[in-house]
């Protein structure tokens, strides 16, 4: 029966424009009525190490985890990093792979049908039932007391940085699943000008939202070739948007912060109202691409590219470096500059955009009700977060993807002068997992290795990663109790939201006489409703 159910409401969660229920008459759950069990007491247990091979007897783990590299890799189980993992720790690694492009649903069907793998690697705060509802419905297993008896390796990364702890354990303290650390704030994407179009132009890099205008103004107005100075595209799941007014305007286009601490939904507050004001005025003024919503990245590359439009949110590696190493060649002058994102008044504190909250976590592994041996699994697990677990991921194979010297790591010439024209990032992927990451904490060393290659992207990256969060929340989860109505509820609002965004941008739907229209109907989709259960949420997270 509750494979059925869990099947009805992952069908449920794949419909678009899902309805959701109206006149909650019941508040959501507070931390401590999502309380279940009780987590193992620490004192009780003491974490073992292991010996290797963990078993003499060959055993097969399958595990589900989505190829990251975009189909370059094909199958993990070729990385050179996961054959010599196999021979230390006694097992094969089987990989399962949902197809590039529909991960999602594919996931959301391998769930619902009952049949599941030994582990599933996957970041589970974007699927339809969160971790603690997948233990409830069988779909995984409680972990707490494996991984406080058999992750020793786990545990101690955790006790590397305060927030780890907090981010990893459940609002009743239990550990859910292993979480693979990035090396830093997750943020690799930001505001970025062609600096030599302005240099060309007479233009320096504006800071306020009056610079911006009046910076953007000038280009359309001076350079014939820039037609539409700012553009930008839809992002991985069809969404668009203009992230780089959001913090001047003190909000995001989700959950965030007010300026008196409270959660609210940013995209229902007057200060989302006011930054839609400045988009369709740029907007009205031809300083927008009027193609932005339906520009994949391929197209607003294009756009960067040939200096139709100067100006949009990029990446530092997709972004900056591929950009520039494809144009350098033919244009030398050709410079892509990550910059802050603009503020109010001149003087005032920029601040981040970072989409899915604050985290240094990525994906999560957790093991399955179909598992034979969860000990096994887990043990093979926390493998990878010792430091010749995290090597194998991080570097490969010595002597052949990376060297040693004065104990310090260097990738070999194989990888970084691939003599087949590869690029480093390409080319690491047989051996090893650095940027695209398993579950592990991410070496940062490896990562810049590989990923920052240009000083541009270092720059933006420094510059982006020493700015503070302003109103963005930390990552968080809605008590379970709750959460199948948070998630329709949401659901239904975020499609209605992109659609009347794009209205309000383009001129199509009016500020002054639609905006209550607007917020009285996201309040009938019951978004006090949900806003109430991020507010709980937040509140369970401070107390963890």
């Amino acid at each position: 029966m509750k494979k059925r159910i869990l099947m009805i409401s992952l069908l449920m969660a794949m419909v678009l424009g899902m309805t959701a229920c109206g006149g909650k008459t019941e508040a959501p759950a507070t931390s401590s009525e999502a309380t279940s069990t009780a987590p193992a007491e620490e004192s009780k247990i003491t974490p073992e190490e292991a010996t290797y091979p963990l078993t003499t007897e060959k055993q097969t783990l399958s595990v589900y985890i989505r190829d990251n590299s975009n189909g370059v890799i094909g199958d993990y189980g070729k990385v050179k990093a996961f054959e010599a993992a196999e021979e230390k720790l006694g097992v094969d690694f089987e990989f399962i792979h949902p197809t590039t492009g529909s991960e999602a649903d594919q996931f959301n069907l391998m769930i619902g049908s009952g049949k599941y793998p030994d582990i599933i690697a996957w970041d589970f705060s974007t699927s339809p039932m969160g971790i603690p509802e997948l233990v409830d419905n069988d779909v995984l297993i409680d972990m707490d007391s494996l991984i406080r008896q058999y992750a020793p390796n786990y545990l101690a990364t955790l006790d590397k940085n305060l927030v780890y702890p907090k981010e990893v354990r459940s609002d009743d303290g239990k550990y859910q699943a292993f979480y693979t650390f990035t090396a830093s704030i997750p943020l690799t994407s930001g505001p970025v000008f062609r600096t030599d179009i302005l240099e060309k132009n007479g233009l320096s890099i504006p800071e306020t939202v009056e610079e911006w205008t009046n910076v953007l103004t000038t280009l359309k107005e001076k350079d014939p070739n820039v037609t539409y100075p700012l553009s930008s595209s839809k992002n991985y799941i069809g969404e668009v948007w203009f992230n780089e007014l959001l913090p001047a305007y003190n909000t995001r286009i989700d959950f965030c912060l007010d300026e008196n601490g409270q959660v609210v939904y940013g995209p229902a507050t007057d200060n989302f109202k006011a930054y839609l004001g400045k988009l369709a005025e740029w907007y009205a003024a031809g300083l927008i691409d009027p193609e932005f919503m339906s520009n994949d990245s391929k197209a607003l590359n294009a756009k960067i590219s040939d200096g139709t439009s100067a100006v949009a949110s990029l990446s530092i590696n997709s972004g900056i470096r591929n950009l520039t190493q494809n144009m350098r060649p033919t244009n030398p002058d050709f410079k892509l500059t990550g910059v802050q994102w603009p503020v109010m008044n001149a003087g005032e504190e920029s601040t981040y955009v970072l989409e899915g909250g604050i985290t240094h976590c990525g994906v999560q592994a957790a093991i399955t009700s179909n598992c034979a041996d969860p000990v096994l699994a887990t043990k093979v697990l926390d493998y990878f977060y010792s430091q010749e677990g995290s090597d194998l991921l991080s570097w490969g194979i010595e002597g052949e993807s990376y060297t040693v010297e004065n104990s310090v790591k260097k990738f070999t010439d194989k990888i970084v002068n691939n003599p087949e024209g590869k690029p480093s990032t390409e080319a690491i992927l047989e051996y090893a997992l650095p940027v695209y990451g398993f579950v592990n904490a991410q070496d940062s060393d490896a990562y810049t290795q590989l990923a920052i290659t240009l000083p541009e992207q270092g720059e933006a990256r420094d510059l982006w990663q020493g700015l503070n969060p302003g109103a963005t929340l930390p990552k968080m989860t809605v008590a379970k109790e709750n959460a199948n109505e948070y998630r329709m509820i949401l659901n239904e609002v975020k499609t209605y939201v992109q659609e009347m965004y794009i209205k309000f941008v383009t001129g199509q739907a009016n500020l002054e006489t639609d905006w209550d229209t607007y917020v009285n109907t996201l309040n009938g989709m019951d978004l006090p409703y949900a806003t109430e259960c991020m507010t709980k949420a937040y509140e369970a997270y401070q107390n963890r």
